[in-house]
Order: C-alpha cells, then sequence, then structure tokens
C-alpha cells in the first residue's frame, strides 16, 4: 500500500491554479497534474509546491506553448522535436520567473532556470527547472 498523500492540481480544470513549483524532494507528498496539451497526459512528482502568484507569468507561458496549438513536441504531431530557437525562447521566459529563496533568517530574490538536461521530460503544463531549493517541475494550467 502506497502511503504517500497524493494531490492532483486542478483535477476537474476549472480552478485554474496558475503557476506552480514543485521541488522534487523526499516528503511522501505526489503532486499530479494534466499535461501535454491535446495529448492530456498526467504526470507526477514526489515534493514540495510553491505557488507562484504573478498571472503575467502563466498568460507568457500560455502564449508560448499555444503556438503549438495544443499539441507540443510528442512522437505523431507535426511538431516531433524541440527548436533550438524555442528552447531559447522557453529559457529566457523561465529565467524571466522569479522565485525567493527564504529561510528563517533571510530572504533573498532568486530566479528559475529551465533545466535543459531534462528535455525528454519537457512538455505543456510540465517543464523541467532549477530552483534555489534543487531541481523542479514548473507546472501550469493545460492550454487544451
Amino acid at each position: 500500500m502506497d502511503e504517500r498523500a497524493y494531490v492532483f492540481l486542478d483535477p476537474d480544470g476549472s480552478q485554474g491554479a496558475g503557476l506552480v513549483v514543485i521541488v522534487q524532494a523526499p516528503t511522501g507528498v505526489v503532486y499530479a497534474s494534466q499535461v501535454g496539451g491535446y495529448a492530456n497526459e498526467e504526470r507526477e512528482v514526489e515534493g514540495f509546491a510553491i505557488p507562484l502568484f504573478n498571472p503575467h507569468h502563466l498568460n507568457v507561458l500560455k502564449l508560448f506553448f499555444g503556438g503549438y496549438s495544443g499539441n507540443p513536441i510528442y512522437p505523431g504531431t507535426s511538431y516531433e522535436r524541440w527548436q533550438e530557437r524555442d528552447l531559447q525562447a522557453l529559457a529566457e521566459i523561465i529565467g524571466r520567473i522569479p522565485l525567493w529563496q527564504t529561510n528563517r533568517d533571510k530572504d533573498e530574490p532568486a530566479s528559475l532556470e529551465f533545466d535543459s538536461a531534462r528535455l525528454q521530460e519537457l512538455t505543456e503544463g510540465w517543464i523541467p527547472i532549477l530552483t534555489p531549493y534543487g531541481p523542479g517541475i514548473l507546472t501550469h494550467q493545460n492550454c487544451d
């Protein structure tokens, strides 16, 4: 029996969960989300979630992935591999998203970084990133 807590972000798609960073860590809590545009794939990762409250960054990501008409890179679609210019644009978008590194003594501004070493994980609504806390996933509401 799996004892881990399971949280599906925005299960019926009506809440618009916004941007959520899930820092990968052995917390006993698994977060899941529907991703991949029209592929309607479900993915999950264990860690802790940090909600991001600025809707501007969500809108920019929706515009980026909207260019794939609901069919981001996926075998069998017209977009079967990422173009370098698209990866660079995505890295720039991700690099402008702030995520403060906080502890009980001080708070420091930081930002996210696109993790191109995990490119095979990248799809709409599921972006591999590096955070001040370690590797993670940036999730957002799927555009389908």
